[in-house]
């Protein structure tokens, strides 16, 4: 018999003479479900028999157990499972031997190796769910182990404080995760008007004399001159490129924005939509999270589409939030472009307006002078 066989096959004849040493109905069901979790464990058929194990634990809850359905999931390619079985085990197994500790212990880290962890940082009695299912109130006792891939997190604390963060693993990477809890705002206490001085009528001061007015401005002085060699703020630019750059990220983040908004709202939508179902097929809050043979029977297909569409709306959250801030530094870079780089030189003219009065013509004559 190969290496990998033993381990069920020992632990049969251990929970044969513990675990199953009543002769209630459970005990009876939970005896059938786990000989077929071995025979089907024999044969490398480790989905069923991680299945069969499932339900034999959820009969009769005994820690030996627990290596079983470590080994069968993690030979059935679910690696955060196995290392939550081999965990369980290693705490609630006092009365194991050796040989079972590193047993366990060799299997937890063959099951860490394909993982993630996460260690979370946050506020004491503050409540911390992955992905939608609950794994503790911190401080949390373990680290928690991830497959890869990007994994949303969520703090709640006395029902008003939250936050959430989506975090990207890789396999055997070890990352440090804060989730601060949102302060409320303090309420804007509006500033009283100061008091506003009507303002004193002008007294205009008549010149004392002739020679102390001011004299007539030369009439095309008057009409107003256009000086050269000078450029305001709104003169044509020199170069318009990083304008245009700055322009069409603007324009291309806030589209992105919109899409992603209209997609978020639609998984948000589903995602409602699937909960009532769960609910009125008689599910509660935490169905989605439970190990119970019948809840993942007649659930695990509902809630795996309810994962995926939160997943969709953190994503499309997410990728909006990001289209927001780049279309917002576009249109900040095009603007000061415009505003501050270099502009073209107008041209130097003169406007001027000259009365005509002759014995043809009556009018006037106006033009610009270079």
């Amino acid at each position: 018999m190969s290496k990998r066989f033993a381990l069920p096959l020992l632990f049969s004849l251990t929970l044969a003479s513990s675990a199953f040493a009543d002769d209630d109905a459970a005990t009876k069901a939970a005896r059938s479900r786990f000989k077929e979790g071995v025979e089907f464990y024999d044969k490398g058929q480790f989905e069923n028999a991680r299945t069969a194990f499932l339900q034999a634990y959820a009969l009769k809850k005994h820690p030996a157990m627990l290596l079983n359905l470590g080994q069968s999931s993690s030979r059935s390619g679910h690696p955060a499972d196995a290392a939550k079985y081999f965990q369980q085990y290693l705490r609630e197994s006092p009365t194991m031997t050796d040989a079972q500790r590193k047993d366990a212990e060799s299997g937890l880290a063959e099951a860490r190796a394909k993982l993630g962890r996460v260690t979370v940082n946050a506020p004491t009695a503050t409540e911390i769910t992955v992905d939608g299912a609950v794994v503790g109130v911190t401080p949390l006792s373990e680290t928690i182990d991830l497959e890869p891939g990007v994994h949303t997190f969520r703090a709640r604390y006395a029902d008003s404080n939250n936050e959430s963060k989506s975090v990207s693993v890789t396999a055997g990477e070890k990352l440090s995760l804060n989730l601060p809890l949102q302060q409320a705002s303090a309420p804007v206490v509006a500033a009283k008007p100061a008091p506003v001085e009507e303002p004193k009528p002008a007294i205009a001061t008549p010149p004392t004399s002739t020679d102390e007015a001011t004299p007539p401005k030369d009439p095309r002085q008057h009409w107003g001159d256009m000086p050269g060699d000078r450029s305001g703020p709104l003169s044509p630019l020199v170069n318009w490129t990083p304008f245009w750059i700055g322009a069409g990220v603007a324009v291309a983040g806030g589209a992105l924005a919109v899409v992603m908004g209209i997609q978020k709202s639609s998984a948000e939508d589903n995602a409602t939509k699937v909960e009532t179902r769960i609910r009125d097929a008689g599910g509660t809050k935490g169905t989605c999270s439970s190990t119970n043979p019948d809840d993942v029977a007649r659930f695990g297909s509902a809630c795996s589409t309810l994962r995926k569409n939160l997943d969709t709306v953190d994503t499309d959250a997410t990728i909006g939030n990001v289209a927001i801030g780049v279309g917002i530094a576009g249109a900040v870079f095009a603007a000061g472009w415009f505003l501050f780089s270099e502009k073209k030189k107008a041209v130097a003219t003169n406007f001027h307006f000259t009365p005509v009065i002759n014995a043809e013509i009556k009018g006037a004559s106006a033009g610009f002078s270079f």
